[in-house]
């Protein structure tokens, strides 16, 4: 085991062996990746990859409540069209209609928070770009 003065200060206080292997491989991808980002775009990268992490992060709810009907059900859903072929009386075609109706959400708050950003960065650029104008 090593000292605590003698670890890395960007690893977090992991103690297992793969928790710390994991770790130190992400950061060996994305210290890389961070500086060409930063490079390339500058301020505008810190958009880009949060849009990106809530990307990734909603998509993988996206598929949970599929996998969660999938499991519990045995079907598949994916579309209003499919929960309209289930029995009527049936909780498949409940579960059917909730569970289509949790991935559209989710896709309308990936929407939504990807256009705030958006928005957001487009007033700082307009700003940023008024009091830029005075300098000589």
């Amino acid at each position: 085991m090593t000292q605590p003065s003698q670890q890395d200060p960007n690893l977090s206080g992991l103690t297992t062996k793969t928790g710390k292997r994991t770790e130190r491989l992400l950061l060996n991808i994305w210290e890389p990746l961070d500086l060409l980002g930063q490079g390339l775009m500058g301020s505008l990268w810190r958009t880009v990859y949060l849009s990106i992490q809530d990307t990734i992060a909603l998509g993988v709810l996206l598929k949970l409540p599929s996998l969660v009907g999938h499991i519990i059900i045995g079907k598949d859903f994916a579309s209003f069209d499919v929960c309209l072929q289930e029995n009527a009386l049936g909780v498949s075609r409940y579960a059917c209609f909730i569970i289509i109706t949790a991935d559209f959400c989710l896709w309308i708050i990936l929407a939504g928070r990807i256009m705030g950003r958006f928005w957001a960065d487009l007033h700082e650029l307009k700003r940023d770009n008024r009091h830029g104008s005075n300098k000589p």
